[in-house]
């Protein structure tokens, strides 16, 4: 690579724009997350995605229900309170993943937590990924599964190798007190 910097094209101005935008942006996102939480603008910005139509819109601007094979039960403590009991089990917050809700009774539910742990630390190459959804009669759904780190192997992630429901519910029900 050239380190002359006389000898370097200048960015085209669309692409000057779009990166000070995200200049502006990523910032604010992470630091209304921080102020909020982050399940919170998730929360709102899959609520604004399920408004848009599917048609043709790639996965990560979607909504998407949560495989049924990733359901891994209930816990009796509200939403609020097993997003504050998951970092104490080894689990962050995941910002970064898709947008799920699906219909019970005639309603949508969200997702109200995304969570992961990583038994090998931030570099590890798997993790076991668990989304939180309101239950009847104020607990919380866990949906789980096992996969490939993104950090560590994005290309292998996305094509969902190593992907495993079942490990993922049984790592959850290891990780989280009362899951039934």
């Amino acid at each position: 690579m050239d380190s002359d910097p006389s000898r370097r094209r200048p960015l085209s101005a669309s692409v000057a724009r779009a990166l000070a935008a995200l200049a502006v942006v990523v910032p604010a996102v992470f630091l209304a997350g921080r102020a909020v939480g982050f399940w919170r603008v998730r929360l709102a910005v899959g609520k604004l995605l399920a408004l848009l139509p599917d048609d043709g819109a790639p996965d990560h601007v979607r909504v998407l229900p949560p495989p049924a094979d990733e359901y891994a039960g209930t816990v009796r403590t509200s939403p609020a309170e097993t997003r504050a009991m998951l970092p104490e089990h080894g689990f962050s917050e995941l910002i970064r993943a898709y947008f799920h809700a699906y219909e019970r009774d005639g309603e949508t539910v969200h997702e109200v937590g995304s969570f992961v742990h990583r038994p090998e630390g931030l570099t590890g190459d798997w993790q076991v990924h668990v989304r939180l959804f309101p239950a009847p009669g104020g607990g919380t759904e866990v949906w789980a599964h096992w996969e490939r780190n993104p950090y560590v192997a994005p290309l292998a992630h996305l094509r969902m190798e190593g992907y495993d429901p079942a490990r993922g519910e049984r790592m959850a029900a290891e990780l989280i007190d009362d899951l039934r």
